[in-house]
């Protein structure tokens, strides 16, 4: 073999060898570019995520259905525990999931003591309507709309049993003998008509008047 012919194979060769680096340098480079581009996607995904999070952590506290009886009785419920089994049979019957309690309240156990609010809760009618953004708010001295929506949401008019001042606290005058009196005797009622006091202290009448009574989700 000659010496050019050697020389052409070795310079072919080395061709074929730099052909073969300029390639893998080309493809190296290429997947770099995938990678980073990918890494950012993902970089972005993670941003999404963030928001997400963030929108949950700002979502309001849950709500709390406040009604008026579709029923009217006079000042014997059976004492307390007899409005509170009243609130929950009709909301039971309306199909309302959630623990109901009666807003009522006798000379030896208000309002304020009894009921355990949850936290961050926001008060409403049966149709989502605001009627106090919290429980402070609710003790405050007036709600925002009147509570004048029945458990099936049928508006309701007139006066409703109560036995407490708008402060959660007990009426101390008299009280239907513990509500279980529907005789003798005289008891607070509020009114569907107002937001202001008026909505729980607004007058005393026998204890033989046939009022409503107002229901709250614990």
């Amino acid at each position: 073999m000659s010496f050019n012919t050697v020389g052409l194979k070795a310079r072919s060769i080395l061709s074929a060898r730099l052909a073969l680096a300029a390639s893998l340098t080309f493809l190296l480079a290429a997947c770099g570019d995938s990678g980073a581009g990918s890494g950012g996607s993902g970089g972005e995904a993670g941003m999404g995520g963030e928001a997400g999070g963030g929108a949950g952590g700002t979502a309001p506290g849950a709500e709390r259905r406040m009604f008026v009886t579709s029923t009217s009785q006079d000042g014997d419920f059976g004492g307390i525990e007899g409005a509170d089994a009243l609130c929950s049979a009709l909301g039971a019957q309306a199909e309302l999931e959630g623990e109901f309690k009666a807003w009522l309240s006798t000379l030896s156990s208000s309002v304020a003591e009894r009921l355990a609010p949850p936290e961050d809760a926001r008060y409403v009618l049966v149709d989502g309507t605001t009627v106090a953004t919290s429980w402070e708010d609710l003790l405050d001295g007036s709600v925002a709309v009147p509570i004048d929506l029945d458990e099936n949401g049928t508006r309701r008019t007139g006066d409703v049993w109560t036995g407490t001042l708008s402060t959660g606290e007990a009426y101390s005058i008299d009280d239907c003998d513990g509500f279980t009196s529907g005789t003798e005797g005289r008891g607070l009622c509020g009114t569907t008509s107002s937001a202001a006091s008026f909505w729980t202290e607004n007058s005393n009448p026998t204890c033989s008047t046939q009022l409503r009574l107002y229901c709250i989700e614990q």
